[in-house]
């Protein structure tokens, strides 16, 4: 290990390579402050002190146990590398924590901005920052300003405007109204585990349409998230379902094997799904990633979507066919197809059509000529 005591060259050779430092850790390599480890001898990358490749801090100090300063960052402001940790994420940085650039020490970004899946963002909500820990989703928009009216899905659906970002944030939905869906207010609950009578899941939605196809922002409050294991048995989890057509004629009423006319999708963050016609009753494959966004959150999770019209897309004054399903889950696995979904809370239930295809099995996912008829607004 080199001397302590610091010759001129090797003082230039440091100063050089402190100035030379022009990149920033993103928020996934974090600085650690000797984690796990004990400084040896008293020593740290302090005041200004400099860790280079040599494992020496200028100044008389040392960084001990084989430490290094990765990338050729510089531990300052008190910072050490010791105990066979690595001094990451806390370098001076010349576009550190402008917006768009990678986040810098300690989450910080300027002018107010917030550190979201390592990038520095314009804060989201105006107020604080959303935690590291949140799973990197972004917060609610604040909704300040925006509509409070209500909606009524199977009556109409609102006209979508302006352009939507999926990230998770709802604020692109400001003047797009809401309605909830609950397990008190449904059109219909199936009961799949008879030992369980509490539901307390409700979905705020905010659905519209617009030439390109339906636009919608869904979000659970869950006090106990149980997500989806696979693709296949997705509706068996916490999840929710959205169900629509491009049309009200022509259904068979096999929604599966309707998917040139109608469209099932079922998301349990992080996964998403598609029905396709595999069967009476179809199967699930993944759904394409650009067309969704999923995130979990403290108390529930939310999902946004941008599906694309199934067949030809409709006009304004059209009718279509809609529905959305909420599922309820605690973890117990239960005999049978159930698994471990205790129930479901479906928006809209309607009469048998007759003949359908799904035989006694007259459930919305099933038939598709179950679901309500709405008028595009």
């Amino acid at each position: 290990m080199p001397s302590k005591n610091c010759h001129c060259a090797d003082l230039w050779v440091s100063l050089f390579l402190a100035l030379s430092v022009a990149s920033c850790r993103p928020q996934g390599s974090r600085a650690v402050q000797n984690a796990g480890g004990t400084m040896s001898g008293g020593n740290s990358a302090t005041g200004g002190s400099i860790a280079t490749g040599g494992n020496t801090a200028t100044g008389g100090n040392t960084a001990t146990g084989g430490d290094t300063t990765s990338g050729g960052n510089i531990a300052t402001g008190g910072d050490s590398a010791t105990g066979g940790n690595t001094e990451i994420g806390t370098s001076s940085a010349q576009n550190c924590g402008k917006p768009d650039q990678p986040c810098c020490a300690g989450d910080q970004c300027v002018g107010g901005g917030c550190c979201i899946s390592s990038m520095c963002v314009a804060n989201p909500s105006g107020g604080d920052c959303p935690s590291p820990s949140d799973a990197g989703s972004i917060p609610d928009a604040a909704q300040g300003g925006c509509t409070s009216s209500t909606a009524t899905p199977c009556s109409g659906l609102p006209a979508f405007t302006g352009t939507q970002i999926l990230d998770g944030n709802d604020d692109d939905f400001c003047a797009v109204p809401s309605f909830t869906l609950n397990f008190t207010n449904a059109g219909r609950v199936v009961v799949y585990n008879s030992g369980k009578t509490s539901y307390p899941e409700s979905a705020l939605g905010r659905v519209a349409w617009d030439s390109a196809g339906i636009h919608a922002f869904i979000h659970v409050t869950d006090p106990k998230f149980v997500a989806a294991t696979d693709v296949g048995t997705i509706y068996n989890s916490d999840s929710i379902e959205l169900l629509f057509t491009s049309t009200t004629s022509g259904l068979s009423g096999g929604t599966a094997k309707d998917s040139g006319l109608a469209m099932h999708v079922i998301i349990s963050p992080p996964l998403a799904a598609k029905s396709q016609a595999t069967g009476s009753n179809g199967s699930q494959a993944s759904l394409d990633p650009s067309l969704f966004w999923a995130g979990t959150e403290s108390g529930g999770y939310k999902v946004e979507l941008k599906l694309p019209w199934p067949g030809t897309p409709p006009s304004k004054g059209s009718q279509i066919k809609f529905d959305m399903e909420l599922n309820s889950a605690d973890g117990v696995s239960t005999s049978g197809d159930a698994g471990p979904r205790d129930a479901q809370a479906i928006l809209y239930q309607g009469s048998d059509p007759g003949n359908s295809p799904c035989g006694s099995d007259l459930y919305p996912y099933c038939d598709d000529r179950l679901w309500c008829t709405t008028t595009l607004q």
